[in-house]
């Protein structure tokens, strides 16, 4: 396959301060925030940049720390997913062009010179979660929970792409998933217990346990073992908790900080160092994120009432100059940092043609 072209699709700009780094990139039309994850210690963007006349195209951007940024062309394809192999290099899964099929592929991302274009696969919906030893997990979540959960496992050998295989979980359904420590593991309330099960990339149960519940509903795993510790991230009336599980079985609820606003969403967590991990939420007034280690709360941004984001602990402000920012994404740049990707939400009159990623690395 043929290497990607070098582009310039956007004006950047780059602004400092003590909270951070931002990147501005903005395009002459309009652009698509489609997604992003990690590389190496940059983020990496996929993205729809539009013509005037309605055209797009496909771009990759690469965004340093230090808020420099790069831009290449996807040859041919739509709709990418970026994901890591196991030995972390950079790979999206996209639909080429085809006039009676739509067939996804899986490829490098870079350094395409030596792969052979693929055969196509029926494409899979999931999120990509991470990865274990040999395979890269996406989760597919059903609106019908008396439907499975599913997995693609995408399994590699001596780091080539070798097989997809399409798995679905045994019962209960609308599972919260990590990988942690290359085991994936779930949890699902089953009436009045969560199950928190360990899964091979088969689907095959490992382990399992029962917890009381608590009449507490689980947001996200944060982390997640059967020998030490477990944090699970829930809201409690008018707070933000972690219910830790012992290995055991036993729990301790900790309060993290005063949050009337009931949350709407929250997201994958992502891991940034161990036992350290960034959530991003939404609320009826706005988003933002909390991070986290293990049962300690290091910070906690939040939109609501200013231009950025507030840090609720702090009172310290991210000033950004929009009044509705979405967040379309957070990622690990290296240990204890992380990038936030953002675009300001378009009103009727025009598109949105502004994408800002913020880079912060903790105190």
């Amino acid at each position: 396959m043929k290497n990607l072209d070098k582009v310039a699709p956007y004006a950047s700009s780059v602004a400092q301060g003590d909270w951070g780094t931002v990147t501005t990139l903005l395009a002459e039309t309009a652009i698509s925030a489609k997604d992003s994850i990690s590389f190496a210690e940059k983020t990496l963007l996929a993205n729809y940049v539009y013509e005037k006349n309605g055209t797009y195209k496909l771009i990759y951007t690469t965004v340093a720390m230090d808020g420099s940024s790069e831009s290449y062309v996807e040859d041919d394809g739509i709709l990418p997913t970026l994901f890591l192999s196991p030995d972390q290099k950079n790979y999206v899964s996209v639909i080429p062009y085809h006039p009676d099929k739509e067939l996804e592929i899986s490829i490098p991302v870079f350094h395409r010179e030596d792969v052979e274009l693929p055969k196509g696969n029926r494409p899979f919906t999931g999120n990509f979660i991470g990865t274990t030893d040999s395979h890269s997990i996406f989760h597919d979540v059903d609106f019908n929970d008396k439907k499975p959960d599913k997995i693609l496992a995408i399994e590699f050998i001596n780091g080539t792409l070798k097989k997809k295989h399409n798995v679905k979980i045994p019962l209960p359904a609308n599972n919260r998933i990590a990988i942690c420590s290359k085991a994936i593991h779930l949890l699902a309330n089953d009436g009045s217990i969560l199950l928190h099960r360990e899964i091979d990339e088969k689907g095959d149960v490992v382990r399992y346990r029962e917890i009381d519940a608590n009449d507490i509903h689980v947001w996200q795993i944060l982390s997640a073992c059967f020998d030490s510790d477990s944090y699970l991230l829930a809201q409690e009336q008018d707070k933000i908790i972690v219910k830790k599980i012992g290995a055991d079985g036993a729990s301790d609820i900790i309060e993290l900080a005063d949050f009337a606003d009931p949350l709407f969403n929250t997201w994958q967590p992502v891991n940034i160092a161990d036992g350290t991990v960034v959530t991003r939420f939404n609320t009826e007034f706005g988003n933002g994120w909390l991070t986290t280690k293990n049962d300690e709360l290091l910070e906690i941004f939040y939109s609501k009432g200013v231009q950025g984001y507030r840090n609720l602990l702090t009172n310290e402000v991210l000033q950004i100059p929009h009044d509705n920012l979405i967040i379309s994404s957070i990622n690990k740049t290296m240990e204890h940092a992380y990038a936030v990707v953002l675009y300001p939400m378009a009103d009727d009159t025009a598109d949105n043609a502004e994408l800002i990623v913020l880079n912060r690395h903790l105190p």
